[in-house]
């Protein structure tokens, strides 16, 4: 308690100095389960510009599950903290896709932010928690390839489009699947802090600069791939636990698409693995779980470079090229795009 309350306090401080003429970014976070490259890939993103204040909110203290994978993050503030700290609100609020879609009371916090004059930008099926807050109404959107059509007969005032990464309408901006993250997030870090910072960042993390354009029609589920995933699924003496591991001052881009992209194989359960909890390069916590397998299948190396076409690859060699490109599919990342014609 008196730790949680130290932090909370220290968060408060550097808000209240120097950190608060930097633009504030809270990226939410929810306990019962958080998607955990829509948190990781913009957290590091703007982190390592030095030009963004960036904090992990969440309504409590509560370590937040990193889904679909086995790892926990600690969040920084608590909503309570920040309205101490910030009366004025952040500036920009980011939402990734979230276990639970449909939460009034978060609604609620979010609805207030937005009259605050925060923008809001959510990653991925983050989406689905703008519409049921009602903050997509009349306005474009896009969203994970696999939801769109759904989306689109349960929203119908929504204008859902899949030519875009990301999709900016008023104060509000979404982004297709889960790797748009990376060119939504430089973008958005141009807009905040320039065009020359986004650019040295995206150098430094080895990534390239955003391209807005899009061939959404290239996302698809096909027989290969539900071949893919029903082969994988119902050969089950063959699925692994497979150990990513945890180690301080870890990438966060890289981390997060490991332990994502192997839970995503429908053979395989990614477990973060080490020291109960670490610090990563630019200062988030992540925390294992309590309970690990007794035997791992497999243990995997966190790239430096190429991050996820890497964790592709390293899928791809482990158990057939169908897989890798399967998961890349479901990243809505080049890699697992499936041409039309």
């Amino acid at each position: 308690m008196l730790i949680r309350l130290l932090l909370g306090l220290t968060a408060a401080l550097l808000l209240a100095t120097g950190a608060a003429a930097r633009p504030l970014v809270v990226i939410l976070a929810d306990p019962r389960g958080t998607v955990g490259p829509d948190v990781l890939t913009p957290y590091a993103i703007l982190a390592d510009s030095g030009a963004v204040e960036v904090k992990v909110v969440s309504p409590t203290t509560a370590p937040v599950r990193l889904t679909p994978g086995k790892a926990w993050a600690g969040p920084q503030m608590t909503f309570a903290q920040l309205a101490q700290a910030r009366p004025q609100g952040p500036d920009i609020v980011i939402v990734p896709a979230l276990s639970v879609e449909n939460d009034p009371a978060r609604s609620a916090w979010l609805q207030a932010q937005l009259r605050g004059g925060a923008r809001i930008m959510s990653i991925c099926n983050g989406a689905k928690v703008l519409a049921a807050a009602g903050l997509l109404e009349g306005r474009q959107a896009t969203i994970h390839w696999f939801s769109r059509d759904r989306m689109k007969k349960r929203y119908p005032q929504v204008e859902w489009r899949r030519d875009r990464r990301w999709v900016t309408d008023g104060p509000i901006t979404t982004t297709a699947g889960i790797s748009a993250a990376e060119p939504a997030a430089l973008h958005l870090l141009g807009e905040l802090a320039g065009h020359e910072v986004m650019l040295a960042t995206a150098r430094r993390l080895d990534l390239a600069p955003p391209d807005q354009h899009h061939r959404g029609e290239d996302f698809r589920l096909t027989l290969k791939g539900m071949a893919t995933v029903v082969m994988n699924r119902i050969a089950f003496w063959r699925h692994e636990d497979v150990a990513v591991p945890l180690s301080h001052g870890m990438n966060e881009l890289a981390f997060g698409d490991a332990l994502d992209g192997w839970s995503r194989t429908y053979r395989s359960t990614a477990w973060a693995v080490g020291a109960p909890s670490v610090t990563t390069r630019r200062g988030l916590v992540i925390y294992r779980n309590r309970a690990l397998p007794a035997h791992f299948d497999r243990r995997v190396a966190l790239p430096e470079q190429e991050i996820a076409e890497a964790t592709f690859r390293q899928i791809g060699a482990a158990y057939g090229d169908a897989t890798g490109r399967f998961v890349a599919l479901q990243f809505e990342h080049p890699y697992g795009a499936v041409p039309v014609g």
